[in-house]
C-alpha cells in the first residue's frame, strides 16, 4: 500500500482556459480543496424520517507557493490573478497528489485573493484563494 506524501504534491496552471498547456508551478508549499455538495430535503408528507438527495457540487481552495521573482510565465500569472478584473473564472488548475504521476484534481478557478507579505529572515510566501468554476473532476 503506497501512502503519499505532501512534498510530492504538485500544481499546473494556466490562465486561460485556450490559453494551451499548463505549466507546473515551482515551490509550491502547499494546497487545498474543499468539494461541498448542497444537501436536498425530499421527505414525502407522511414520512417519518426525513430524506435526501445530493445537489449541486462546489468547490474552493488555496495554494502557498514559495516567492522567487519570476520574471514571466504561469507562476507570475499566477501570482497576479487576483488582481484580473471582469475575470471569466477561466483559470485551469491541476492539483497532483503525487508528483509525476496522475492523481489529481482539475478545474477551472475564479482567483478570489492573494496574501503577500516578507518577514525578515524568512522565505516569502504568497497564498492564493480560488474558487472552483463549473466541473470538477477527480482523478484520484
Amino acid at each position: 500500500m503506497a501512502f503519499f506524501r505532501g512534498q510530492q504534491g504538485t500544481i499546473k496552471f494556466d490562465k486561460d482556459a485556450g490559453g494551451g498547456a499548463l505549466s507546473e508551478i515551482a515551490a509550491v508549499r502547499s494546497w487545498s480543496l474543499s468539494v461541498e455538495k448542497e444537501s436536498l430535503e425530499v421527505t414525502d408528507h407522511g414520512d417519518t424520517f426525513r430524506a435526501y438527495v445530493g445537489g449541486l457540487v462546489s468547490g474552493s481552495g488555496s495554494c502557498e507557493v514559495l516567492y522567487d521573482a519570476p520574471g514571466a510565465g504561469d507562476k507570475l500569472d499566477l501570482f497576479n490573478e487576483a488582481l484580473t478584473t471582469e475575470d471569466p473564472a477561466n483559470a485551469n488548475f491541476e492539483l497532483y497528489l503525487d508528483e509525476s504521476g496522475d492523481k489529481k484534481m482539475s478545474f477551472a478557478a475564479l482567483v478570489t485573493s492573494a496574501e503577500y507579505g516578507a518577514t525578515v529572515g524568512e522565505i516569502e510566501v504568497i497564498s492564493i484563494n480560488f474558487t472552483a468554476n463549473g466541473t470538477i473532476t477527480s482523478g484520484i
